[in-house]
């Protein structure tokens, strides 16, 4: 299963929406998710950019996914750096962090049973002539 979403990737992560939060009856201090925070508005942008691709069975058999997270490039980037037609993007937010968001939303859907057949995943972040988030499943 191969495809790729046409759109302009998320930036912000799961981890930007945690927050040390108060119980208000105990006083305990815990690490929760605010309401309404960006996290949780990419994660919904993502679930819905996600499900028009979901498979009509869950994988189930060990998989390899890659995964291609193509930004556009920034204002600034000057013409010579264009020229090949992308570029690595070394700039946050981390590799690990987008990829933990993407395989968690892809769970919730149902693209496979848990996250934990993927036995080989590659993950690459670039500033690209064509944004968008490219995913191969194998």
């Amino acid at each position: 299963m191969k495809f790729f979403i046409k759109c302009n990737p998320p930036r912000s992560t799961a981890q930007a929406g945690l927050k040390i939060m108060k119980n208000h009856r105990t006083g305990r201090q815990f690490v929760g998710k605010k309401q309404g925070s960006k996290a949780q508005q990419t994660q919904s942008e993502l679930m819905w950019l996600l499900s028009q691709y979901v498979p009509k069975e869950p994988f189930e058999q060990p998989i390899h996914l890659s995964v291609l997270w193509a930004y556009p490039w920034r204002k600034g980037e000057p013409q010579k750096n264009r020229a090949s037609g992308w570029k690595p993007c070394d700039t946050r937010p981390d590799c690990d962090n987008l990829c933990k968001m993407l395989l968690d939303c892809m769970t919730r859907l149902g693209y496979w049973t848990d996250d934990s057949i993927i036995f080989d995943l590659h993950f690459k972040k670039i500033y690209s002539d064509e944004p968008g988030i490219g995913i191969d499943i194998h």
